[in-house]
């Protein structure tokens, strides 16, 4: 587990926070006893959640590889990133993209404290880890790390992946997202992942209680207004669809096993 002398001053480990929770469904070490003991309470209402969680991580790869294949991005800004681990944005653009730009933002220090190790370890200068609050649109577009890394005279692939529920309805989180959309160009693509109360109504609300016990915000969504997030942007096949049915490798037996719905969309010129 994270060993806490590493960690930079003032930072509150005993209330937990997504990014790391996610870290410990993915089976990673850079989680502490807040995280996995609401990690553990998520799990009593959706004893699957380690698997929706890898589900996401999937799913992040197979439109990474979309964007850079069919598209032919070779930007990318990943919105919610989390702790640094095999699968994860830069780690797929290396491999789909080399050479590729790629800006990681998330609003937990500890993993701006994992990033900065990673990149000390493998210096490349193709990524870059940012501290910003998504709630802040106009401010994370124009952190240095952002306006400085990415050329918003070309496509960028944006990654909203299961950021978005963490945004009460009171934070405007369509006009976040707009905000977002309206600063990139044309042939640019945004992939995005949301929890719904859809497919269990029951399962959901009570991990929406356990998560309001932990001083954590979720907010599930219905598929229309998963879609809203969209704009008016082209939505590519198959469309808004569960996390698991868009595009997957090899056909899933239950695509509504994970309760998340998924889509990717372009901008047109």
């Amino acid at each position: 587990m994270t060993d806490q002398k590493a960690l930079p001053t003032g930072i509150d480990t005993s209330v937990a926070h997504s990014a790391r929770m996610y870290d410990y469904w993915l089976g990673g070490s850079n989680n502490f006893e807040a995280d996995r003991e609401l990690g553990r309470a998520f799990e009593l209402a959706i004893p699957g959640i380690r698997t929706m969680a890898r589900e996401n991580r999937r799913f992040l790869g197979r439109a990474i590889r979309q964007m850079a294949g069919e598209a032919g991005i070779r930007q990318f800004l990943d919105i919610g990133a989390g702790v640094p681990a095999p699968g994860d944005t830069p780690s797929v653009t290396e491999l789909a993209a080399p050479g590729s730009r790629v800006v990681c933002v998330d609003n937990d220090p500890i993993v701006q404290a994992h990033a900065r190790a990673v990149m000390e370890a493998a210096p490349g200068g193709g990524t870059v880890y940012v501290q910003a609050d998504l709630r802040r649109p106009e401010e994370l577009l124009a952190h240095p790390g952002v306006a400085g890394h990415l050329d918003f005279d070309r496509p960028v692939g944006l990654l909203l992946v299961a950021v978005l529920m963490l945004l009460k309805d009171q934070d405007r989180p369509w006009a976040t997202v707009a905000a977002l959309l309206d600063a990139l160009p044309p042939g640019s693509e945004v992939a995005l992942t949301h929890p719904s109360q859809d497919f269990d109504p029951r399962a959901m609300r009570e991990v929406v209680e356990a998560a309001a016990r932990g001083q954590m915000t979720l907010v599930p969504r219905t598929r229309a207004q998963v879609e809203e997030f969209f704009g008016g942007w082209e939505l590519l096949e198959p469309g808004v669809v569960p996390v698991m049915a868009w595009r997957p490798e090899e056909e899933p037996t239950d695509p509504r096993a994970a309760y998340y719905w998924a889509g990717v969309a372009r901008k047109k010129g």
